[in-house]
């Protein structure tokens, strides 16, 4: 009986599936007759009865943005294609009956979109890195690689993605290289694991939780009763601090060699006020507490040019990843 009803319904999908098809083609036919009205109406039905697959539905869409732009009703034509990109963020057109003018109308929607794509694409993977969800993480940063690179290619004018390029790709780079430690660590660990039995399992004493260490930061400067807004590589429309002196301090032959072995980057987060001075610095990602210490104590005396948000000097909070 079960058997059955499974039978039937995926006969019944298979029918739900060749019925879209077919009136998706039908309303090609249509639309390459330039009966655009009778195109669009097919496809608005198609909408509204759902259920079509994920390639069906995009073509349906697809098709409906090239009617609405046939009919002069541009606006609503680029209200739909901003709804594929937002779904789609690297979405080609492929279709045989993609204009020039089409082209460039989809182009243009996907230049306005990227720059908040690509930061909420990196301020989810930041959110996931947090919570130490490296698998999340990952593809939301290897999406925003992608979505830069065509940002380049498109040659949009947003002076913080290149910040976001470099944070991307550090803690892309991050991600990747903790995974591959931990593989490493894991593969061995588990080979030398020693049998024991169940009552010795049961009987031996419970380690206490190592305790991370705390993030170690300078001493914060004053919060007035009404702080400023601060800013990060996130917000739109926010010129990102320029570096007057950055330099990183010498370090000893010994901590040199140290930190090279841990084979892995910090990750500082620096306040730089509306002076463009560093008033708070924060590690989040430590190498090793020495490096940790002298970057701290460096970040003390780096200058930049603040941050701007419409020409007027604001808070901002940069991120580094350093690599000792």
């Amino acid at each position: 009986m079960k058997a059955t009803l499974i039978a039937g319904l995926v006969l019944v999908a298979a029918q739900v599936g060749i019925g879209a098809q077919d009136s998706l083609t039908a309303a090609k036919d249509l639309y390459a007759s330039a009966a655009y009205e009778d195109a669009l109406s097919a496809l608005t039905r198609l909408t509204e009865v759902g259920g079509a697959a994920p390639e069906i539905a995009r073509q349906v869409d697809e098709y409906r943005a090239f009617c609405l732009y046939a009919l002069g009703r541009t606006s609503e034509a680029e209200s739909v294609a901003e709804a594929m990109i937002r779904r789609e963020p690297m979405m080609k057109l492929d279709s045989p009956d993609v204009s020039p003018r089409l082209e460039v109308m989809f182009s243009t929607v996907r230049k306005r979109l990227l720059p908040t794509l690509i930061r909420e694409r990196f301020k989810t993977a930041r959110t996931a890195l947090e919570q130490k969800k490296l698998a999340e993480a990952e593809p939301q940063l290897a999406e925003a690689k992608l979505m830069i690179a065509d940002a380049e290619k498109l040659a949009i004018q947003d002076e913080g993605l290149a910040d976001l390029s470099v944070l991307v790709d550090g803690f892309l780079q991050l991600v990747r290289s903790t995974a591959d430690q931990r593989q490493a660590t894991a593969q061995p660990a588990a080979a030398n694991v020693p049998q024991e039995s169940p009552a010795a399992t049961a009987s031996a004493p419970t380690a206490p939780a190592a305790t991370p260490p705390a993030a170690r930061r300078t001493e914060p400067a004053p919060v007035p009763p009404s702080a400023p807004r601060v800013y990060t590589v996130d917000d739109v429309g926010v010129v990102p601090p320029a570096v007057i002196n950055q330099r990183m301090p010498a370090m000893t032959p010994d901590l040199v060699r140290i930190t090279k072995a841990m084979k892995t980057s910090a990750v500082v987060e620096l306040v730089i006020d509306e002076k463009g001075d560093v008033v708070d610095a924060t590690i989040i990602k430590s190498v090793n507490q020495s490096f940790d210490n002298i970057v701290i104590g460096a970040a003390r005396r780096w200058k930049y040019r603040p941050a701007l948000k419409d020409g007027v000097a604001v808070r901002y909070v940069k991120t580094l990843i350093l690599v000792p």
